[in-house]
C-alpha cells in the first residue's frame, strides 16, 4: 500500500514538473517579477536594475566586459549599452513569463542560444555566472526572495540557452 502511494505521488509529482521548473516555483518567480518588474515600471527603473545586474557582473567578472564591446560598454551610460541592457532584461522578461508555456519558452531559448553562439568569448561558464549574478542582484530586489526557487527556474532557461557553447 505504502509503495503503491510512493508510485503515485512519484509520478504525480513528475507530471506537474516542467522543463525549466516545478509549476509552484514558476509561480512564485512569476509573482515576484511581475512586483518587481511591471508594466507600470518606467524604463529608467527597468534599465537600473539591469544596470545593477551588469555592474555586478563586471565587479564579479571583470574580464567580461570585454564581450560587450560592440555595444559600447567602454561607456555604460551609452545609448548602445543601455539598450543592450533593456534587450537582455527584455528577454529574461519574456522568458520568465513564460514559464507556464513550455513550447514558447523552449523556443525563446532556442532563438537566444543561436543569438550567442555567434558571439566569440561567450561560454556555458559565463551564463552560469550570469545566473548567479541574477540571484545574488534581485535578491536585494525582491521581496520575500527565495534563492533557490529563482535557480530552480533561472538555470534551467540559461542552461537551455547556452548548451551549444563551449564550456
Amino acid at each position: 500500500m505504502h509503495f503503491q502511494l510512493l508510485v503515485v505521488l512519484a509520478l504525480t509529482g513528475g507530471a506537474l514538473a516542467t522543463k525549466f521548473c516545478s509549476k509552484g516555483d514558476a509561480a512564485i518567480v512569476m509573482e515576484q517579477w511581475s512586483a518587481l518588474y511591471n508594466q507600470d515600471a518606467s524604463g529608467m527603473t527597468k534599465l537600473l536594475i539591469g544596470r545593477q545586474i551588469f555592474d555586478s557582473l563586471f565587479d564579479r567578472v571583470p574580464a567580461a566586459v570585454g564581450l560587450f564591446n560592440r555595444v559600447n560598454v567602454a561607456d555604460r551610460n551609452s545609448g548602445g549599452f543601455s539598450a543592450h541592457i533593456m534587450r537582455v532584461i527584455g528577454g529574461l522578461d519574456i522568458s520568465i513569463n513564460s514559464l507556464g508555456a513550455q513550447c514558447t519558452l523552449s523556443s525563446i531559448t532556442s532563438h537566444l542560444l543561436a543569438q550567442h553562439v555567434v558571439r566569440d568569448g561567450v561560454t556555458k561558464g559565463g551564463f552560469a555566472m550570469m545566473g548567479e549574478v541574477l540571484v545574488s542582484s534581485l535578491e536585494q530586489l525582491v521581496e520575500d526572495f527565495n534563492p533557490d526557487v529563482w535557480r530552480n527556474c533561472l538555470m534551467p532557461i540559461l542552461n537551455a540557452m547556452s548548451k551549444d557553447l563551449p564550456a
